[in-house]
């Protein structure tokens, strides 16, 4: 250390063997001077520490001046480290985490990791190793115990999801130590095969979500997705990076889905009974042309009473039937309602209990009608039971007339015989009165249905078009997310447009037309003309005046597919663009440099998750922008990456390196600091072909310098 003085200060500090060796200004006190200094120094200013003459350590704390250094050793080679990186490692103030992040990460059972605990740092955590060592294999396991998806265009998912069964083997688990925003400590355990589970202090909690109320957000990338930038890849990052805050307007979209099916069933109960009006009319019809042959003979006047016998016993058991299915449904509503809302009343409140004894004083008149529909079915049920005796007894009543029926039958058979007509049977008679009835019955209800058929379009179209306005709400969501991240200083942005995708919409209506014999030119003409396939349903006569005579064909297949198209939704369109053009048409490396900077802008996401993320990335980029980037970021983010760059733990100045090598069917770790010395060679082995190929490079490098470079 050496104490400065005003003077000739910058002189000293020129000379390159002071430069080398003075590292730090002690107890910095007069300003004036110290912007003097300041000033003179420019750069060369070195890092300013306070100092102590205390004789032992109590008397060192006692100190109210105090300066930090981060360390990865207690080495005199990682505090001089430190002070050199005076900007990312020296502090006034003991640096805290508002971020959220992964602490340790625990395997247990017969796989490659079993009995291995990883600690991470909450900043840059660089896994390496040669190829084959297992890097991947931990970063799969981090992400399937938080259960993060791949996205649908992830590449080599079946040898990623090989990767974490022979990570776990039958019986594993991965455990995860994790902290929140907030500080509180979480354990996501998962065993293969099965659900993560959330503890707090060793007691399940259930329904917490991992990656919203533990982990703010954590992102994945596995090899190469970055640079796969085919089809889809668009919508499979707009997923990653805002897939999360989308789950309530999609279980909203969800909803409505099932709205649209229920209301499609209806429609086609109702369909099908419109079908049978025929049916029915033709019965009708039968029966009253055969009936006129036996009121030539008198036969209907003579068997009336058995008849009216008949009529009165069917309506009776119709009555009882229709009782039966509105007891039911009243029992269902019950059964929805009834635990919901007395559960209500067990709630109690910390700070206004008073208010709530006279709040839920009110609500039990609520209660006390339940309870009254509750007695409603009660008394239903006893009404219900009185009706099946009385129509015992009258079934009864009807039995005793039996042989009066019987005689009546018997002589109206004689005198048919007769009468010469042989061919007319009374008992036939009786059937055709019967279908008669009935097919007035029918008949009647269907008339209804015709106008309930009428509504229920009506309610389909309303259903259609909330769930449409939900399809529009997760657009405006996603839309809001991106203005967010487009305001970020970086030359790619995505620009999104609402149902756009008219290519998957063609897929889709292709896939249910085949065998129809429609032209794709066609399907292509109904695809261009509607925004979606609700539109072509309520706009019917567009739609006929478009086929022409190929919309009888088109509209039967339509109506079969009726819930697949309806409920189908457009895919939003998503393009990607870089410094102003589509980032399709760039070269690989520059898709590859700019999503990999783009992602790490978002400063939404608390963790990091990439393998190999320098894959695609030439060695200029990923010091110029990734390392610089991942510095300024990593205080307030979590990173962790595999990698066989030697840039981003050294430059990047990782807080903790996990070197992996598998062995005997088992992945062994270390880990440490950069500052340590065993990482450092490990580092020089692995990522830089060991220290005779590091030395000739150094030397080689030496000689490349420019003869006028700082010494």
């Amino acid at each position: 250390m050496v104490r400065v003085l005003p003077g000739r200060i910058k002189e000293v500090f020129e000379n390159a063997a002071v430069g080398r060796r003075a590292l730090a200004f002690q107890k910095v006190r007069t300003r004036d001077e110290r912007v003097k200094i300041q000033q003179a120094l420019g750069a060369l200013y070195p890092a300013e520490v306070e100092g102590s003459d205390a004789k032992n350590l109590a008397d060192m704390s006692a100190r109210k001046e105090a300066i930090y250094l981060k360390l990865g050793a207690f080495s005199f080679e990682a505090v001089k480290f430190a002070l050199r990186d005076k900007e990312s490692r020296v502090r006034v103030d003991l640096p805290s985490y508002g971020h959220s992040f992964i602490r340790k990460i625990s395997f247990e059972g017969a796989g490659t990791l079993g009995g291995t605990e990883i600690c991470l740092s909450p900043e840059l955590n660089a896994l390496i190793g040669i190829r084959g060592s297992g890097k991947s294999s931990v970063l799969e396991g981090i992400r399937y115990a938080l259960n993060i998806p791949f996205g649908d265009r992830a590449s080599d998912v079946e040898y990623k999801e090989s990767l974490v069964k022979h990570l776990l083997r039958s019986g594993g688990k991965i455990t995860i130590d994790a902290i929140d925003r907030r500080g509180q400590p979480y354990q996501i355990r998962r065993i293969l095969g099965e659900r993560p589970d959330v503890y707090v202090n060793g007691q399940l909690q259930p329904g917490v979500s991992i990656r919203e109320t533990v982990l703010h957000q954590p992102i994945y990338f596995g090899q190469k997705d970055l640079s796969s930038t085919g089809a889809g890849f668009e919508k499979d990052l707009i997923e990653k990076l805002v897939g999360e805050a989308l789950i309530p307007v999609r279980q909203k979209i969800e909803q409505g889905r099932q709205r649209v099916v229920d209301a499609i069933g209806q429609i086609k109960r109702l369909t099908r009974a419109s079908m049978q009006k025929q049916e029915w009319l033709h019965k009708k019809q039968d029966s009253e042309f055969k009936l006129k042959f036996y009121q030539r003979h008198g036969v209907e006047a003579k068997l009336q009473k058995q008849i009216d016998f008949d009529r009165d016993e069917r309506k009776a058991q119709q009555v009882i039937q229709g009782t039966h299915q509105y007891l039911s449904e009243l029992n269902g509503f019950i059964a929805s309602f009834e635990d919901e809302l007395k559960n209500q009343i067990l709630y109690k409140s910390a700070q206004s209990q008073p208010f709530f004894d006279d709040f839920f004083a009110t609500y039990q008149q609520l209660l006390h009608s339940f309870d009254s529909i509750k007695q409603i079915a009660v008394n239903g049920k006893m009404t219900t039971q009185q009706l099946q005796q009385k129509l015992a007894g009258f079934q009864q009543q009807k039995q005793a007339l039996k042989e009066e029926f019987a005689d009546i039958e018997r002589k109206l058979a004689g005198e048919l015989k007769q009468a010469g007509a042989q061919a007319i049977s009374p008992q036939e008679f009786k059937q055709l009165k019967s279908v008669l009835d009935q097919a007035e019955q029918m008949l009647g209800v269907l008339a209804k249905s015709e106008q309930q058929y009428a509504d229920l379009n009506q309610g389909l179209e309303r259903e259609l078009a909330q769930l449409n306005d939900l399809w529009l709400e997760e657009y405006r969501a996603i839309e809001q997310v991106l203005i967010k991240i487009n305001r970020v200083d970086s030359p790619l942005k995505i620009v999104p447009q609402f149902k756009a995708n008219k290519a998957a919409m063609l897929k889709h209506i292709q896939d249910l037309y085949r065998g129809s014999r429609i032209r794709e030119a066609m399907l292509q003409t109904v695809v261009n003309e509607f925004s979606d396939f609700g539109a072509t349903w309520r706009e019917k006569s567009l739609l006929q005046s478009l086929l022409g005579s190929s919309f009888d064909t088109f509209w039967q297949y339509f109506e079969d597919n009726l819930e697949a198209l309806l409920t189908w939704q457009v895919p939003n369109n998503f393009t990607i663009e870089y410094r102003g053009k589509a980032l399709a048409h760039h070269s690989l490396g520059q898709r590859a440099s700019a999503l990999m900077l783009f992602v790490l802008s978002q400063r939404e996401n608390d963790i990091v998750i990439i393998d190999q993320p320098e894959d695609d990335l030439d060695n200029q980029t990923i010091y110029d922008d990734v390392i610089k980037l991942i510095r300024e970021l990593k205080p307030e983010t979590q990173f962790v990456f595999a990698t066989h760059n030697a840039n981003i733990p050294v430059l990047g100045d990782a807080e903790q390196v996990i070197v992996c090598e598998y062995q005997d069917d088992h992945i062994d770790i270390v880990s440490g600091s950069i500052d340590c010395a065993d990482v450092q060679q490990r580092i020089v082995g692995i990522m830089e072909g060991g220290a005779e190929a590091f030395e000739k490079r150094k030397q080689v490098y030496e000689a490349w310098k420019p003869k006028n470079s700082y010494q």
